[in-house]
């Protein structure tokens, strides 16, 4: 065949193929786009709404505005109104389509409740308004006969859409009780059965506690605890209160907590539980609660107020180093005899500069490390240090690391020591203490033999290691940790030195 019939086939083969997406694909996507649009009961654009009525034969009217950003409730109280729930009402009913038009016109609206519908819900924008009128179940019970817009048709939907739209009062309102920002928040306090425990913020990500006791504090434990309080919802809520007596337990409340900032200050005072009877009164119970300076009650689940984290050992900040792996660009180990040293370039990648240069190692085995050092927690506390390290090991510690971060003219410090040989007697037990108490009385190891480093892999674990770190808190403290840290430590060691 000549190759100029080969190129005319082509272009024919190309301008059918043209023809076929463009007059049947096309056309067809187009067609069953109107299809499905016809279908659908409302033209609705949801970030367009900016009033909601629902208007129940049962229950009256509920009215939702949104004059700015924030949707309100204006009718029958006035208060913020739940934005996820409004939202999931528009995009249910934007979404709706009907599963048949039963009549076209000339429908007898009484012979299927529409003359005085059970409810109705109207939506509106700047320039548009949608009516949509439910009346009676159809005879298998599963859909619903609707009018919209006051139209001559008569359409059948599924009884999901109703139920979807049918909102109460109080699935449409605001059930926060906090209504505060985490951001916002600097101090905690919870005062409970007279006990106070009070957290103070003292940068983003740093909580300590200045009651009972006075320590940093954990910085997930404060940030689950704010999380809790600021996402505390009523499960039900009394707008007009009794005023008489003292019904709800919050003239003498057991219980207080404070959230407070620069922005805002609140103070929800926990009365009794709402219970049938004394005896079936327990700590979970669910609680009445008011914000203080305000007259509405707020019914919360007491499953989630005792959720709230306040025993010191949990709470308390036990980490032996406090940095952010991400910072680290330099890394100086001293183990059992052995040096290595770790840089992250500008490209991101780490390179080993000792024992050997080694270039764009596997950044996870320098990762894994500093990850490992920033989750190392002390067991026990002595300080100040006791006046001979010796007791403890540290004279001649045997591990030694250093971690520089960018532009900073000292490093993090971390020194440890342990027992390694029989003959020495292990350190006293060392048991938690406040910053100033006196160290026990401590055994004085026997002198230390020099003897080459022994392998990597051969190095066995101590049950307890002892060290000091700089910068900490508690400057100068003697730290008691467990000793398995030491076996993965090696284990990265070794797969960073390892012969290719």
């Amino acid at each position: 065949m000549k190759p100029s019939k080969i190129l005319i086939y082509l272009v024919i083969l190309v301008a059918l193929g043209a023809y076929v997406y463009v007059v049947e694909i096309r056309e067809k996507q187009k067609q069953e786009a109107i299809e499905e649009k016809s279908q659908k009961i409302v033209s609705l654009v949801t970030e367009k709404v900016v009033k909601v009525e629902l208007i129940s034969r049962d229950g009256g009217t509920i009215q939702i505005e949104k004059p700015a950003n924030i949707w309100v409730m204006n009718d029958p109280v006035k208060t913020k109104a739940d934005e996820p729930q409004v939202l999931g009402m528009l995009q249910s009913l934007a979404e709706a389509k009907s599963e048949k038009v039963v009549l076209e016109k000339d429908v007898k609206w009484l012979d299927y409740g529409l003359d005085k519908p059970a409810f109705s819900l109207v939506v509106s924008t700047e320039d548009q308004r949608a009516d949509i009128s439910f009346g009676a179940l159809n005879a298998a019970k599963t859909s619903y006969y609707v009018r919209v817009d006051k139209e001559p048709r008569l359409l059948l939907v599924a009884d999901t859409l109703k139920n979807s739209l049918n909102r109460s009062v109080f699935d449409l309102r605001d059930k926060s009780v906090f209504r505060v920002a985490e951001a916002d928040v600097d101090r905690m306090v919870i005062q409970r059965q007279g006990a106070v425990t009070d957290f103070e913020r003292k940068a983003p990500d740093k909580w300590v506690l200045t009651k009972p006791d006075s320590f940093a504090v954990k910085y997930q434990a404060a940030r689950r605890n704010l999380k809790t309080l600021t996402a505390l919802t009523a499960k039900e809520i009394i707008d007009e209160p009794q005023k008489e007596g003292d019904p709800y337990g919050l003239d003498n409340p057991g219980e207080t907590i404070f959230l407070g900032g620069n922005k805002v200050q609140q103070t929800l005072l926990v009365g009794k539980a709402k219970t049938k009877g004394p005896e079936s009164v327990s700590p979970d119970s669910d609680r009445y609660t008011r914000i203080k300076g305000q007259d509405t009650i707020y019914l919360v689940d007491g499953k989630v107020l005792n959720s709230l984290t306040l025993d010191p050992d949990k709470i308390r900040d036990r980490s032996v180093l406090d940095f952010n792996p991400t910072e680290i660009n330099k890394a100086e180990i001293e183990l059992d005899g052995r040096r290595l040293v770790a840089l992250l370039g500008k490209d991101k990648t780490w390179t080993l500069e000792e024992p050997e240069k080694k270039d764009k190692i596997d950044a996870w085995a320098v990762t894994g490390i500093l990850w490992d050092l920033k989750d190392l927690e002390w067991k026990s506390v002595t300080s100040p240090a006791p006046s001979d390290l010796a007791t403890v090991f540290l004279d001649k510690p045997r591990l030694t690391i250093s971690l520089f971060k960018k532009d900073d003219k000292h490093p993090m410090l971390l020194k440890a020591g342990w027992k390694t040989k029989p003959s020495e007697p292990e350190a006293a037990e060392m048991t938690s203490k406040p910053a100033g108490s006196e160290p026990q009385e401590t055994a004085k190891p026997a002198a230390e033999v020099d003897r080459p480093p022994a392998p990597l892999e051969t190095t066995p674990e101590p049950e307890t290691v002892y060290a000091q770190a700089e910068p900490h808190e508690l400057h100068g403290a003697v730290f008691t940790m467990d000793g398995k840290f030491l076996g993965r430590l090696r284990e990265r060691l070794k797969a960073l030195t390892a012969k290719k």
